[in-house]
């Protein structure tokens, strides 16, 4: 028996294809919004009584040498066994016994080496603190919260709820209103839709970084000078020129070896040091500059996503475009408002001493004026500003901060918390501990916050800024300083917003127009061509189910021009059809017999089919190298459509054939 490996083939593609298309349909087909909701219900009524049982178990005491762990539990309280977090936990290694001694869970094999009981109690006692921060349970109008304590978290690494939500769920924190909210777990392989079919935000932001070449060149010049004094060498000006070079005018009669180490190890390799007559002209090489300035586009593009993610937008892109520029699309965006102020706020943290002596007025070349500003708490109208004498030098930088968190003081204000990484701490320690019955300014881009005195070393590690914040205010605060400060500022060269309501009449205009294009083909060819355009439409769904297939495959967002080169796919592989059929009829009308009629037809009218899909594929090559956004969209989809149409009308198209005519020993007519 000859096996069909031709139609074994094309099943193992279509099988591909419905498997790849399968999330795409589970994503965006129409849901029942009284069947969901009573879903949603039933989940939170189980995770409620899930979370109930775990506040009854008090607290686990490890007893490693009798190899168990003793619980302490509400009177009444009932171990659940099969609690999902328990299981995890306990990993099948334990069982749980009541006596008159009290609540254990014992080791079921004492001779286990790599199941460690304190471990374990400490990873239930984690489970079981942060089961107690949770208040409150409850419905969202697409999902689950769970309401915490005041300023309470749930610490990741016993986190109960993760467990108890499954696959079907992911969790995000709103900061300022203390809960946690599920959204619904994105399936892999989806195709996503573009902010011209679902709303959104689209930014092209420019990155100045030339600000950060003059940041380097200003922190080295400051360690010059610092050099400088330390080495006892009089000098007239140290002072940067333009962004990429640093001028030293020494005295009369003063001399100075820039080949010296200590000089050459702040230099390093990265400067072109020319001796002048009263000093040195000090240049930054081109090679370094262009590292300097590539570097700061990457750390913007991480500090960007971070913030975004933060954000709770589902498959933002974020993507570096040029030598300077970051495109960031955010389909199904809700805030358009929020989204700017977090992306574009610089969030440079400084820790400056404030100056004893000196006057606002005259400030000395190591003094900076700053103000802090006094706003309104309803309108935030500027009031009045106040003067800051600071030291320039600055003291502690904000890349140190290891969490930022919202707090409220006695009077309702909120504030943000502060915590350094452990370097952060010493430092912090020492700076206190030298500052101590001095005032320190904490700056926040250019502005002073608050001006605190320190009484003693701090050696905790913690701060705090006040600066009469709203709850959002400090919200979007503490997600910037999470997330790091931006490297240089940044410009908007382009800002798009689309609404949902506007990006759901797009995509029920472009379905319909694809509705109607596609009955419009299936009519003419099943009325024209009768069977053989039978074989057409088949061959043609077959064709969309692979173009999804393969957007879902690469990832690609479909936009509405994407579906313009899906609609235009249609329309190509139709044509692909008709002239196999019309080369067929030809065929027919010279005398030939059927079975050759549909062999010649196929082979001649190939050969033209690829020429001229081919042709459109460069075209679409073409527009995809050059063109931006949209362009792009439309060539991916339009590639993709014509490498589908060729499959399905040329080796599907003939397959069917042959099942249907080519198989009968005896073949007079065919219906086309």
């Amino acid at each position: 028996m000859k096996i069909p490996w031709k139609g074994l083939a094309i099943l193992g593609v279509l099988i591909v294809a419905l498997i790849y298309n399968r999330p795409t349909l589970l994503t965006f087909l129409p849901e029942d919004t009284a069947s969901s909701q009573q879903k949603l219900q039933a989940r939170m009524e189980q995770i409620k009584a899930e979370h109930q049982q775990l506040i009854g178990l008090g607290l686990a005491l490890a007893e490693g040498e009798k190899k168990r762990i003793m619980l302490i539990m509400d009177e009444g309280a009932v171990f659940p066994t099969d609690h999902p977090v328990l299981e995890k936990i306990l990993d099948g290694n334990f069982f749980f016994e009541k006596s008159d001694e009290g609540s254990f869970l014992k080791l079921k094999d004492e001779d286990v080496k790599n199941v460690f009981v304190t471990k374990v109690s400490n990873q239930l006692n984690g489970v079981l603190t942060n089961a107690r921060k949770v208040v409150e349970i409850g419905l969202t109008s697409d999902g689950i919260f769970f309401q915490m304590e005041k300023g309470k978290r749930i610490s990741p690494e016993s986190e109960p709820f993760i467990t108890m939500l499954g696959d079907e769920f992911e969790l995000s924190y709103q900061d300022g209103k203390d809960r946690y909210v599920t959204r619904k777990q994105v399936l892999a392989n989806v195709v996503n839709l573009g902010l011209d079919l679902q709303g959104g935000m689209y930014l092209d932001i420019g990155v100045e970084s030339e600000v950060v070449v003059q940041a380097v060149m200003d922190r080295v010049r400051d360690e010059l000078e610092d050099k400088l004094i330390d080495d006892n060498i009089n000098y007239d000006v140290v002072e940067r020129i333009g962004d990429n070079q640093i001028e030293i005018v020494l005295d009369a009669d003063e001399e100075l070896d820039l080949t010296d180490e200590s000089y050459t190890r702040l230099l390093e390799l990265n400067y072109d040091v020319l001796p002048l007559d009263s000093g040195f002209l000090i240049t930054l090489k081109e090679e370094e500059r262009k590292r300097i300035k590539s570097k700061a586009i990457e750390q913007a593009l991480e500090t960007i996503r971070n913030r975004i993610d933060q954000l709770g937008v589902k498959e933002p892109s974020v993507q570096k475009q040029g030598d300077n520029s970051i495109i960031i699309q955010l389909p199904g965006l809700k805030d358009p408002d929020q989204a700017r102020r977090v992306i574009g706020r610089v969030a440079v943290l400084n820790f400056m001493a404030v100056a004893e002596n000196g006057s606002v007025d005259n400030p000395s070349e190591d003094q900076v004026v700053l103000y802090q500003e006094n706003r309104d708490a309803l309108t935030k109208e500027l009031i009045s500003t106040v003067p800051y004498l600071l030291e320039k030098k600055v003291l502690l930088k904000g890349d140190r901060i290891r969490d930022a968190r919202v707090g409220f003081l006695q009077t309702g204000g909120a504030y943000v918390s502060m915590s350094f990484d452990e370097e952060g701490k010493e430092l912090f320690s020492q700076i206190t501990g030298d500052y101590t019955n001095r005032r320190m300014a904490i700056v926040l881009d250019g502005k002073v916050q608050s001006a605190p005195r320190i009484n003693e070393r701090i050696s905790g590690g913690e701060a705090q800024i006040t600066g009469g914040f709203s709850p959002e205010e400090a919200s979007e605060l503490a997600l910037v300083l999470r997330s790091g400060a931006l490297p240089a500022p940044i410009v908007i060269h382009e800002e798009r917003t689309v609404g949902a309501s506007l990006g759901e009449d797009s995509i029920r205009q472009a379905l319909m127009s694809l509705s109607i294009g596609f009955a419009g083909v299936i009519l003419f060819m099943l009325i024209y061509y009768r069977v053989s355009g039978l074989f057409s439409v088949m061959a043609l769904i077959f064709n969309i189910l692979l173009i999804v297939a393969a957007l879902a495959y690469f990832g690609a967002t479909l936009t509405l021009p994407g579906m313009a080169g899906i609609i235009l796919t249609i329309g190509m592989a139709v044509d692909a059809n008709v002239l196999i059929f019309e080369r067929i009829r030809e065929e027919l009308a010279r005398g030939t017999s059927v079975r050759a009629a549909i062999g010649t037809g196929f082979q001649k009218a190939t050969i033209t089919i690829l020429d001229s899909n081919i042709t459109t594929i460069l075209a679409a090559i073409v527009l995809f190298q050059f063109g931006t956004g949209p362009i792009k969209g439309f060539a991916i989809t339009l590639s993709i459509g014509i490498a589908a149409s060729m499959f399905t009308s040329i080796v599907v198209g003939r397959f069917l054939f042959e099942v249907v005519y080519l198989r009968k020993a005896k073949l007079d007519k065919i219906s086309i």
